[in-house]
């Protein structure tokens, strides 16, 4: 497993799931480890000396916080990030499926399966998303809504966006399926805690994906 691949958490108000998520990731591996957070009423405090903590003055979104952290492991030398979810849904053990793809593949996408263990109003969105976005680029998308990612930091490097919310990670997918960038999907569970609270709003989202469409739509 390769030390070149540092591993990117964004968090927002979930202390106590991230100190879980840390622990069960140290257990696995010596990848670096880089938390940003987006600006939590009650500041994110990290319990190890070996960790990069980033941290917001306010709360700027999803996007913008991994672009912070791509930033930074850039900085740092690394040449691939995984970025995984603050609110234990992504499994650590997992993790060697994104290490073990060769390194010339530019963006491996994880993928669940849409059981009953996923939220109904999620099921239907990811399905929407992933549709409209396999339609947009020609490219079977099993899941465009899952954070659980290795990206290639050279393959992002030049990209522009307009995005920094969630929709972020759907505009950088569309970014770099046109620019003919290298993907593979690997699955992964599907972890679901209905006591964690989301932050994705469905329907403002939902309208604020349909606008990242027309804008891609628009700049072909």
């Amino acid at each position: 497993m390769s030390l070149d691949t540092a591993i990117l958490i964004p968090s927002y108000n979930s202390n106590k799931q991230l100190d879980q998520l840390i622990k069960k990731i140290k257990d696995k591996l010596n990848n670096q480890i880089i938390v940003v957070d987006d600006g939590s009423p009650n500041p994110i405090k990290i319990n190890y000396n070996d960790i990069s903590l980033i941290q917001n003055e306010d709360n700027m979104g999803k996007g913008l916080s991994l672009q912070r952290g791509f930033q930074f492991a850039r900085q740092k030398g690394f040449k691939n990030v995984i970025t995984m979810d603050s609110d234990l849904q992504h499994d650590p053990d997992e993790l060697s499926l994104f290490l073990d793809v060769q390194d010339d593949v530019d963006f491996v996408l994880g993928y669940r399966e849409r059981d009953a263990s996923m939220p109904v109003s999620r099921k239907f969105s990811n399905w929407i998303t992933s549709r409209i976005i396999s339609s947009l680029t020609k490219i079977t998308i099993k899941d465009s809504q899952c954070g659980y990612r290795r990206y290639s930091l050279s393959a992002i490097e030049n990209f522009n966006y307009l995005e920094t919310g969630f929709q972020y990670e759907s505009e950088i997918l569309i970014k770099a399926i046109n620019e003919k960038s290298i993907v593979e999907q690997v699955k992964v569970s599907t972890i679901y805690d209905k006591n964690n609270k989301s932050y994705i709003k469905h329907f403002s989202d939902t309208i604020k994906f349909i606008r990242l469409i027309i804008n891609s739509i628009m700049r072909k």
